[in-house]
């Protein structure tokens, strides 16, 4: 909106959204005269909205605006040239119809489904969905791989046999057993979760989300305790080889969670929660 000082009538602009309902103090930077700015109340046909149709602008809250402080648009000019556009669609089928009735040869409209189906696919909801499902299958097929390759006693025995002492099946299954479980485990459920996801619902969300935060705490986890296992074994260890092995832990470690942090933060974002909603 147009803002002029009462004082010296030094003019300027200022977007509607930035104005509060109560009002804004101002001081003008020519004469620093103080004044107060109220928000223009919209007329009765005013087109109101929290995200531009145009550019997908968005305030995230409650101000609204009649022209987008983005990109220029007019809601109510853009909304009534798609209303325009619709009827002009309309009015080519009616003269197509018209043509086919008296056996003139019409000329055949483009089909858009597939480029319809195209754009609805690359929609962040179905990307992200699609994308989970495809690590959880990667994550279950090698947990089960790794449980049907797992043989406890052939293990037991051949490192009983390294060390010239007796391993404990315990130490077995923590060291090579438990692995393929969990990733088999964490594979089932993302699978789940991402079926759920897909279609919409809003337990999908926040099953995904709360298993996005298990992974974040196992990483940590699992490359500690494999780190007090290094230090275990019967080999001899240089200050080098802890250097290299705690970057190593750290290197991986923001590798894998930084992602997964994004990721559980863009789930909570407005245009994945009006989507995912059902």
């Amino acid at each position: 909106m147009k803002i002029t000082c009462p004082q010296c009538n030094a003019s300027g602009t200022l977007p509607d959204h930035e104005i509060p309902a109560e009002g804004r103090f101002l001081n003008c930077p020519r004469c620093k005269y103080g004044f107060t700015v109220n928000r223009p109340k919209p007329s009765g046909d005013a087109y109101l909205v929290d995200t531009c149709p145009a550019c997908y602008f968005s305030t995230f809250g409650d101000e609204r605006f009649e022209t987008c402080p983005k990109c220029g648009v007019t809601v109510k000019a853009f909304v009534a040239r798609q209303r325009d556009e619709q009827q002009r669609q309309k009015e080519q089928e009616l003269l197509t119809r018209k043509f086919s009735r008296d056996d003139q040869p019409a000329e055949p409209l483009p089909d858009t489904r597939p480029m319809a189906d195209m754009i609805d696919s690359l929609q962040p909801v179905t990307m992200i969905g699609w994308g989970v499902a495809l690590v959880a299958s990667v994550g279950f097929a090698f947990g089960l791989w790794g449980l049907l390759d797992y043989y406890g006693t052939d293990i037991r025995a051949q490192l009983s046999a390294q060390r010239d002492e007796d391993v404990s099946a315990v130490h077995v299954f923590l060291n090579y057993g438990l692995m393929p479980w969990i990733e088999t485990l964490f594979g089932g459920a993302g699978l789940g979760v991402s079926v759920m996801f897909l279609k919409r619902r809003t337990a999908g969300r926040i099953f995904l989300s709360r298993l996005l935060k298990c992974l974040m705490g196992f990483i940590p986890i699992y490359q500690i305790v494999s780190f007090v296992n290094w230090i275990r074994e019967p080999v001899p260890h240089s200050v080098s080889g802890y250097l290299v092995e705690i970057f190593s832990i750290l290197f991986v470690a923001t590798l894998l969670i930084i992602p997964l942090y994004l990721l559980d933060r863009f789930l909570d974002e407005r245009r994945i929660r009006s989507v995912v909603n059902q």
